[in-house]
């Protein structure tokens, strides 16, 4: 569906520069905008580049001269970029339609309130319980005793094993798998032993957890996610793992066992957290980091094992200088030994 650009200027409050009827019907990046898209560009350094580009229209801070796209004035343009994307939001669209779709299985005993939308292959077991307008894509797995929060979206192939909770508005991406068994095995008579997992998941409001992304059941009691906490793709999180509210945890982060996260904190990609730790409120913690030990209140951590990331990187900087270091010491070490020789 196409917009124009008074629509545009409309939903940012921003002012149409130009025709105002002129269609937009996508949105891409400064360098890749063709014709019908719309872009944006946060200050001069891009004007340039807004002077070559072939968009129909950009969101600009200011008035730019020698520009062919249809210019909408805002102050923050990114903010309003980022504003206009849900316009051109395809998955609507896709999403199954309300209703049960006769090629899912729905079990008798589960509970489904107004406005559900079960998609083909998709399974609701015993005890479930499925809020208004909950979206069940084709091939999710809704487990027994599972409960579902009004308005949450539960993509193709994303599993809720039983008993997992899951709060209102929140997205589960595909192939992501809630409450699976936590990784626990004792050692006894030579073999490993697994250790049951009797706890369960549960899921604060509008949370969203990435595609492939699995979170651990505890081995009792709770692993919980607290509302607001986006979850990229591919992460890990063990049993019994605590995060509080408005995280956000990058793509291939690994968190295990019993660590607290406190809220409002930043994870990186590919960043480790060992078990039984505590990231306090407000930390952040740098990509590909290894957290050994607790991490204060605002703290901002990286490295291996994580340091202070001022300190981390005056030690990065110092590693550097190795090579000339080492240099500099042999050529002192041969003086030293010639000026030895010369005095004996």
């Amino acid at each position: 569906m196409g917009h124009t650009v008074e629509d545009i200027a409309r939903l940012v409050g921003g002012e149409a520069l130009g025709d105002p009827d002129t269609a937009v019907t996508g949105v891409n990046g400064l360098a890749e905008a063709g014709p019908g898209d719309l872009c944006f560009v946060r200050g001069e350094k891009y004007y340039p580049l807004l002077r070559e580009c072939r968009a129909a229209a950009v969101l600009v801070p200011e008035p730019v001269d020698g520009a062919a796209p249809v210019q909408i004035r805002v102050d923050r343009p990114e903010e309003a970029f980022l504003r206009t994307l849900a316009l051109f939001d395809h998955g609507a669209a896709a999403r199954p339609a309300p209703g049960v779709h006769p090629g899912a299985h729905v079990s008798p005993e589960a509970r489904l309130g107004a406005g559900v939308s079960i998609g083909p292959g998709a399974v609701v077991e015993a005890g479930a319980v499925l809020g208004d307008g909950v979206v069940l894509f084709p091939g999710a797995y809704i487990g027994a005793d599972c409960r579902v929060g009004e308005g949450t979206v539960v993509h193709p192939n994303a599993v809720l094993r039983e008993e997992t909770i899951v709060g209102r508005g929140c997205i589960i991406h595909a192939g992501a798998c809630l409450g699976s068994d936590g990784f626990g095995f004792v050692p006894m008579g030579g073999a490993w032993h697994k250790v049951p997992q009797v706890g369960r998941v549960e899921l604060g409001d509008e949370v969203e957890i990435g595609s492939n992304t699995t979170v651990d059941r505890a081995t009792f009691g709770v692993t919980r996610i607290g509302g607001g906490t986006k979850i990229d793709n591919l992460v890990q999180i063990g049993h019994n793992v605590e995060i509080g509210e408005h995280c956000v945890v990058a793509g291939m982060a690994g968190i295990a066992g019993s660590a607290k996260i406190g809220n409002n904190v930043r994870i990186g990609a590919s960043a480790g957290i060992a078990g039984h730790i505590t990231i306090g409120d407000g930390a952040s913690v740098g990509g590909r980091s290894g957290v050994t030990r607790s991490v204060p209140p605002g703290a901002t951590v990286s490295g291996f094992p994580a340091t202070d990331h001022e300190a981390q990187k005056r030690i990065m900087v110092g590693q550097m200088r190795l090579p000339g270091l080492m240099r500099r010491i042999n050529q002192l070490e041969a003086r030293l030994k010639a000026l030895e020789e010369s005095e004996s």
